[in-house]
C-alpha cells in the first residue's frame, strides 16, 4: 500500500506493544513453529520473523527508523535467537523506512531497491540453522522489485504486496499490470494445498485466494487493453471501463498501465447488419 494511515487513528496499542506516538506494533502471532507475524501501525503491515537453531530472519521493516528501531527492541522479546538477516519486500515506505535500524546486518533487497546492502537479481538461499530461508523476485507486478520469502518447511510464502487480503491489490504509477498476473502463477506455482501465502497487509490466505485475486488482476489488465484499442484514453477509461477490482484501488496506476501497453493498434469491428 502507498497511502499512509492517518496516523491520529486506529485501535490503540496491544498489550505489552512498543507505542512510539503514531507507531503500534500487535502481538506477535506464530504462524508456524518459531514463524511469527506482527502488525506495524498506522499502516497495518505485517512484519514476519522467522528463526532458525542459530539465526532469525526478519521480512519488511516498518515506515520508519524509529519503527525499525521499535521492531528490533520487539524481536529481541520474541526470540534469543540472533537476528541477523533483514529482508525489504519492496521499496515503498512502510515496507521500507525502518531499514537504518538494520544496517549493522544482512539487509536483502532487489537491485532496483535503495539501501539494502545485498542486493538480489533473481534469488538467494539463507540457512538459519535446521531451517532454510529462500527469498526470490518471480517477476515484476505490485512494483517492478517485488521480492517473495519462500519457507519450505513450514508451508509459507511471503508475498508483500503482491497479493493482499486487507484491501484489493493496490495499483500504482510503479506497478506492471500486464505482468502482475504472471507473476502470481510464479506465487501459486511455490504453493500447495497446505501452503499459506502472508501477504503485506491482512491475514494469510491460501492457494484459491491467491488464484482468485490473480485471475481479477488479469481481467483489470485485459480490460485496459481492450480499452486502448478501441480507442479509450487513460483518462476517460475510469468512466467506460468494466472493472473487476474497485476503481478507486485502481485509478492511481491506469496512466501507467496504459503507457506500459506502447503504441497500440485500434481494433477494428465490422458494421453490424
Amino acid at each position: 500500500m502507498t497511502d499512509p494511515a492517518d496516523p491520529s487513528t486506529g485501535p490503540g496499542p496491544g498489550e505489552g506493544a512498543p507505542d512510539t506516538g503514531a507507531f503500534r506494533l500487535g502481538p506477535w502471532e506464530e504462524l508456524a513453529p518459531s514463524v511469527w507475524r506482527a502488525v506495524a501501525e498506522p499502516d497495518a503491515v505485517n512484519l514476519v520473523l522467522v528463526a532458525g537453531t542459530g539465526r532469525a530472519l526478519l521480512v519488511d521493516t516498518g515506515s520508519s527508523p524509529e519503527q525499525g528501531r521499535a521492531v528490533r527492541a520487539a524481536v529481541a522479546e520474541v526470540t534469543d535467537v540472533p537476528l541477523e538477516v533483514v529482508v525489504v519486500t519492496h521499496a515503498h515506505r512502510d515496507h521500507l523506512l525502518g531499514l537504518p535500524a538494520f544496517a549493522d546486518l544482512v539487509t536483502v533487497g532487489h537491485e532496483d531497491v535503495p539501501g539494502p546492502n545485498r542486493p538480489i537479481v533473481l534469488a538467494a538461499a539463507f540457512d538459519l540453522g535446521g531451517r532454510r530461508a529462500e527469498v526470490a523476485h518471480l517477476g515484476r507486478g505490485h512494483t517492478g522489485a517485488d521480492l517473495v520469502v519462500v519457507l519450505p518447511g513450514a508451508d509459507l510464502v511471503v508475498v508483500g504486496d503482491l497479493a493482499e487480503s486487507a484491501a484489493p491489490p493496490s495499483l500504482g504509477p510503479d506497478s506492471f499490470l500486464q505482468e502482475w498476473p504472471v507473476t502470481l502463477d510464479g506465487v501459486i506455482g511455490l504453493m500447495t494445498g497446505a501452503t499459506r501465502a502472508v501477504p503485506g497487509h491482512g491475514d494469510p490466505v491460501d492457494r484459491p485466494y491467491v488464484y482468485e485475486q490473480r485471475g481479477r488482476l488479469a481481467a483489470v489488465a485485459g480490460e485496459v487493453r481492450r480499452l486502448a484499442e478501441a480507442g479509450v484514453s487513460a483518462a476517460d477509461a475510469v468512466e467506460q471501463g468494466e472493472w473487476a477490482l474497485p476503481v478507486a484501488t485502481l485509478e492511481p496506476g491506469l496512466a501507467a498501465a496504459f503507457a506500459q501497453l506502447g503504441p497500440v493498434t485500434p481494433r477494428r469491428t465490422l458494421p453490424m447488419a
